[in-house]
């Protein structure tokens, strides 16, 4: 564990190469992924979350968080994962062996939010995990999200954000969703999110992290 949270606190830190080595280190000991993920990337995931929603955050020290937690993910996790699925296997339902379907996740965080390293997290183990992601990057109008599902025909849509002002664009997504006749399920993840009234956001599920998004996914 000890281990572990040394990888969050170079991640909060912005040390990015350390970072990184650091990670690829406890993978190259046996350090299973999920724990990885769990104890050290979301960890270090809530501590940025924190800053974020304060009025005194300094934005560089988020950014370089952002970047190390980005380059971990990317090159280290997003590689290893692939191989080493048997150590989050626990949170993954197994596939039919009758039916050859793939759930397709179309996710982004959405307008006026430019915060995604949760939303790149998910996105990363849910493809590793056999979901079809179309990943729509940060800062997007809920009429996006909508045509994407529509276009590559969504099972699950996934938002997300850290900036409470921002909960109005998530509701619109269910409304346009309505008008266009589609359903899919959306589930939601970000500080702002797990903090809201459920009468300000029309989503089926609210995520508490990366893995319980992951594990939701699986299920649907």
């Amino acid at each position: 564990m000890a281990n572990v949270i040394r990888l969050a606190k170079l991640v909060e830190a912005g040390e990015n190469n350390e970072a990184v080595a650091e990670a690829d280190r406890l993978i190259s000991q046996g350090v299973p992924v999920k724990e990885i993920i769990s104890n050290g990337l979301i960890v270090a995931l809530r501590a940025l979350e924190e800053k974020c929603t304060t009025e005194n955050f300094q934005l560089l020290d988020v950014l370089l968080a952002s970047r190390a937690m980005t380059e971990v993910i990317d090159q280290v996790i997003a590689r290893k994962l692939e191989n080493a699925m048997d150590q989050i296997s626990d949170l993954c339902i197994p596939k039919n062996p009758d039916t050859n379907t793939t759930k397709t996740l179309v996710i982004g965080t959405i307008q006026g939010d430019v915060h995604d390293l949760g939303k790149h997290l998910v996105a990363t183990i849910s493809k590793m995990s056999g979901i079809r992601v179309i990943n729509l990057g940060k800062d997007v109008p809920p009429e996006v999200f909508v045509d994407a599902a529509i276009r590559e025909k969504a099972d699950i849509i996934g938002v997300s954000s850290l900036m409470t002002v921002c909960l109005p664009a998530i509701n619109e997504i269910r409304i346009l969703s309505m008008k266009k006749s589609i359903q899919p399920v959306i589930v939601a993840g970000g500080a702002a999110v797990q903090q809201a009234k459920h009468k300000y956001i029309d989503v089926d599920y609210v995520a508490f992290d990366a893995f319980d998004a992951l594990h939701y996914f699986l299920k649907i």
